[in-house]
């Protein structure tokens, strides 16, 4: 196990989902309440707010720059694609400039997959109404050549670490087998207690890879939850009725006893299995409710009962059939 000098704090505000005229004002609301991670990513298409509303916190002096931990994300349509490495370099140039800063402290690959198209308007977007990818899209896994120019990045000072999302262990491992000093330093994914994947866990932590959870209160709202509530049958199906993660009878059972919200229970579960947590809001209240769930550490006997609620349901979707997906979902079985 490498040693690693990144130190994530347990709870950042996650930036996904976050509209425009919404996210300026969460950043100022959890940063003056003691927030110190923001985790956003270009394809959020907010960062342009993001970064005005970062800079009026500096210049204000709720935060100084060294304070804060801004992360960012190079999407699926600035990966290597084939001959091309100028796309990379782009993306990052245009996510600095949004955000107003010099420098990221973390920048992520938000997939292991690269997108031929660099914008997405002309083909209709990203994913159709339903929420199932958009067939035009001409995509194919990439991440090996695209990790090697995030490593120049890094070397020319523009990032101070860097990291993945969404990789399994195999594509962990063949980075690591192809940059064995430069491997991720972070791996961000969805990790609730529907959801806790404890071999890929149990590997980044033998490895120092930290563990951002995405996605930590559930989210009703996401493509699968969305349009495929019922899962069907076999390892994607959830045992407890398909209910969000906030309404399950043990989350509000356990948050009644401590006199905690449903969500403060599960960011407590977060922290205390050693992810930075990640819950989503532009609610001022439960921005700070949230935070103050790091704070609380649930005893062991409150843990082993939500680890009975794993049944590797995942709210979120990829891109490829067999990754991150819904198997019987009709546009990857036909």
């Amino acid at each position: 196990m490498r040693g690693s000098s990144l130190q994530l704090p347990p709870v950042g505000l996650g930036l996904w989902k976050s509209r425009p005229g919404e996210v300026g004002e969460a950043i100022k609301v959890a940063l003056a309440c003691g927030y110190r991670l923001l985790d956003g990513a270009a394809a959020y298409s907010n960062e342009k707010e993001v970064g005005d509303a970062l800079a009026d916190c500096l210049r204000d002096g709720v935060v100084a720059r060294g304070e804060v931990f801004v992360v960012s994300k190079l999407f699926n349509t600035h990966h290597v694609w084939h001959d091309d490495r100028s796309r990379p370099a782009a993306a990052l140039a245009t996510t600095l400039a949004d955000l107003r800063l010099s420098y990221l402290d973390l920048y992520l690959m938000h997939w292991p997959v690269a997108f031929e198209q660099t914008e997405l308007a002309s083909i209709g977007g990203l994913r159709l109404k339903d929420g199932t990818p958009n067939p035009k899209l001409v995509m194919e896994f990439e991440y090996v050549e695209t990790w090697r120019e995030m490593l120049q990045m890094k070397r020319q000072g523009k990032v101070r670490h860097l990291g993945v999302c969404n990789f399994n262990v195999e594509m962990l491992e063949k980075l690591m087998a192809e940059f064995p000093d430069d491997f991720p330093e972070v791996n961000q994914v969805e990790l609730h207690p529907y959801l806790a994947q404890p071999e890929l866990v149990s590997f980044c932590r033998q490895h120092g890879i930290k563990l951002m959870a995405y996605s930590p209160l559930g989210s009703a709202d996401s493509y699968s939850g969305a349009s495929f509530p019922a899962r069907g049958t076999g390892r994607f199906a959830c045992p407890h009725g398909g209910s969000p993660l906030l309404q399950n009878e043990l989350v509000a059972e356990i948050a009644a006893r401590h006199k905690l919200t449903p969500a403060q229970v599960l960011v407590a579960w977060s922290v205390k299995e050693g992810f930075c947590c990640l819950p989503k809001s532009v609610n001022p209240s439960r921005i700070a409710q949230n935070l103050a769930g790091a704070s609380f550490s649930l005893d062991e006997k409150d843990m082993e009962r939500l680890k009975a609620l794993d049944c590797d349901f995942r709210y979120g979707i990829g891109y490829q059939p067999g990754f991150f997906d819904c198997p019987n979902a009709p546009w990857f079985t036909g």
